[in-house]
């Protein structure tokens, strides 16, 4: 309605790429209306081997899952020095993905991080990408529904997707993280702002990086 409104001069739409795509459609066939569209993509954060440990650990934990995963802000890409990687996946962010999983309380519990996912067609969304998260990275924990009926899914870990991964280039919405391992500051930059394509190495676009470290 708003899109389609002849005496409203302009959008400001924060969202998938598909509800953007209409937003732009409809502007442009009612009174070719200015548009500024903040659509879907991948927010990563870079976490250093000086990085305040603790802190990381939350951050992609409790503050990943709040709202399964659902906000912009979620940073589903992870990328972590390769000298703290198996402390940081094995030892402290898979147990408390774990731990989580089995959190108790009603849906409107600000300290639940299992929630439904929006509708009935984002979950069948999320659990068709899974089948081929399956194929495109090593799962590390979870991966499944929780129950048999409703929406909800476990918090999910996968690592070191390949190359060409569409989990690693598109943004889904849900309550799962990827983490890839680097080496270098220089490395850890380039995968951040660049994704893997088939093509080769394109640039990914605006974005917001999170950083850890001291």
């Amino acid at each position: 309605m708003l899109a389609s409104h002849m005496h409203i001069n302009k959008i400001s739409f924060t969202g998938s790429v598909f509800a953007g795509n209409k937003l732009q459609e409809l502007s442009a066939k009612s009174n070719l209306k200015r548009v500024v569209l903040e659509l879907g993509g991948k927010l990563p954060s870079l976490i250093f081997s000086d990085a305040n440990f603790d802190n990381a650990i939350q951050h992609h934990s409790q503050r990943f899952l709040l709202n399964t995963g659902q906000a912009c802000v979620a940073a589903s890409q992870t990328f972590v020095e390769e000298s703290i990687a198996p402390k940081f996946i094995e030892e402290s962010l898979k147990k408390r993905y774990e731990e989580l999983a089995h959190a108790k309380g009603n849906s409107a519990d600000s300290k639940i991080y299992w929630r439904h996912m929006v509708d009935a067609k984002q979950f069948e969304r999320v659990i068709s990408f899974l089948e081929m998260r399956k194929s495109e990275a090593e799962l590390v924990t979870r991966g499944t529904r929780r129950g048999e009926k409703g929406c909800c899914f476990y918090p999910t870990i996968f690592l070191n997707p390949k190359n060409d991964a569409r989990i690693y280039r598109e943004e889904i919405f849900d309550p799962v993280v990827f983490i890839c391992t680097f080496k270098t500051e220089e490395e850890a930059i380039k995968l951040a702002n660049f994704v893997p394509t088939p093509q080769g190495m394109e640039l990914y676009g605006s974005k917001s990086v999170q950083v850890m470290a001291e």
